[in-house]
């Protein structure tokens, strides 16, 4: 298939794969596969011209849908690709029969949350031969959760154009998904059941293309197979073709009309978000203006963000920002600490009257002789002058001594209400949950400063 270049806004990503690299039956793990996929497209440019291509980390991790803190599982993938080796057989013009053999990759290294990879020269070559390119879908690539399905892709979609892909024999078909050597889909049946209804059932949800599975026979036996291919009409609705959110941002479209590469924008954007990329560019374009650039913007606008360059105008705009924002939040938050020691104030009142109206009923209702009784009683057990002289002045009603009169009534057999369940029956906030509200807004008062 002739190569098609897509222009960037269009907002699928591909690598152009060589027909031939494509049928390899390496044994990758599904990282692997992927990592393929994503270090062709990013070294693709240059895979004639440079020797070396360089990938960051996070943009590498988010491009296979990787956690890019499991440097131990990447760098083992990495190894891998070095030591796996790939062969195949390609057909010249005047029908000679070629057979090559190389490494998937040459070396690879990860300095600085940088990977650095090479090619054997043959091998890129024919990754960037112009006649026999299978486009892939790094969005698609991405979304597979399984080896076998992301093997079913590769070796399909390049027949979309077709509409069919060739016949396979079940030999071939079980080289190509890597399952040559298990015995354990040696039989059509198992290998229908475990692989091959799983992957294209896979590929059917997740994928832009759309597999329908046929067989040929020989008598009873099924002895090849291959498969219709048509584009995923539900594309819209799965949302594999939606808009790549990083080459859409505003922060990368800005950064491609000062003249940075694809492939550096969108790294840039990955690795330190919008908000930095945009703190770059106004430093770019002030040094610009005032004529402080003595080279190329697109180059000083480089080094701003790979060594974080600051613009000290748009640093004490930022901080004055972040001052009066700091200030608003606090000045919200005591706001809210305010209303809650309101409303605690308000049930731990409400309910200390309701509390004290039961004992008053209670005391009103003994004789004279008992009341002096009960009032020298529960005085005896005050202790300090500061509480009997507090009971003197306020009777039962005497907040200093509420705790103590509490308990007090409570051995005496009145059943008073628990502070929760006069707060729920009478529509008020539990004092205790308020309590707790409050030490929190406090600490967090005390901590913006």
């Amino acid at each position: 298939m002739a190569s098609q270049d897509h222009p960037e806004k269009d907002l699928r990503r591909y690598v152009k794969k060589n027909v031939s690299t494509i049928h390899i039956n390496a044994r990758l793990t599904l990282t692997q596969r992927k990592l393929v996929n994503a270090l062709l497209y990013n070294a693709y440019e240059g895979l004639l011209s440079d020797d070396t291509h360089s990938i960051s980390i996070p943009l590498l991790s988010e491009m296979i849908g990787f956690d890019s803190r499991n440097q131990a599982h990447l760098r083992k993938a990495l190894k891998g690709l070095t030591e796996t080796s790939v062969e195949w057989d390609i057909l010249e013009d005047d029908g000679t029969s070629v057979w090559e053999v190389s490494s998937l990759l040459s070396s690879a290294r990860i300095r600085k949350g940088v990977c650095s990879y090479r090619y054997d020269r043959g091998l890129a070559e024919k990754l960037r031969h112009p006649d026999i390119y299978s486009k892939i879908n790094l969005s698609v690539v991405r979304e597979l959760r399984s080896s076998h399905a992301l093997m079913l892709y590769e070796n399909c979609y390049r027949y979309i154009d077709i509409g069919h892909t060739a016949w396979w024999d079940l030999d071939v078909f079980r080289k190509l998904m890597a399952v040559d050597e298990l015995a354990s889909y040696r039989e059509y049946k198992v290998l229908k059941r475990d692989l091959v209804t799983p992957a294209m059932n896979e590929v059917n949800k997740l994928s832009n293309i759309q597999l329908e599975l046929e067989t040929r026979r020989k008598g009873r036996s099924v002895v090849g197979l291959r498969f219709l291919v048509t584009p995923n009409k539900q594309l819209s609705l799965i949302g594999l073709e939606k808009q790549d959110e990083i080459i859409t941002s505003k922060a990368y479209c800005a950064l491609r009309e000062e003249g940075i590469s694809k492939i550096l924008a969108r790294a840039w954007v990955v690795e330190h978000g919008e908000d930095y990329i945009f703190e770059k560019l106004d430093l770019a374009r002030d040094q610009s203006s005032s004529g402080k650039i003595k080279s190329s913007k697109a180059g000083f606008l480089k080094s701003a963000i790979e060594d974080d360059y600051h613009n000290e105008k748009a640093q004490k705009q930022k901080q004055l920002s972040a001052a009066q924002a700091k200030k608003e939040e606090r000045e919200q938050m005591q706001g809210q600490l305010q209303a809650l020691k309101r409303a605690q104030r308000d049930a731990e009142s409400g309910y200390r009257h309701a509390c004290v109206d039961q004992v008053e009923k209670a005391f009103a209702a003994l004789s004279e002789a008992e009341q002096k009784a009960v009032t020298a009683d529960f005085r005896q057990g005050l202790g300090s002058h500061i509480y009997v002289d507090a009971f003197k002045k306020g009777g039962w009603k005497d907040r200093l001594n509420f705790p103590d009169i509490k308990t007090f009534w409570h051995r005496r057999g009145i059943d008073l209400p628990s502070p929760s369940d006069w707060a729920q029956k009478n529509g008020f906030n539990e004092p205790g949950s308020l309590k707790m509200e409050i030490e929190m807004l406090e600490k967090a008062i005390e901590e913006i400063g």
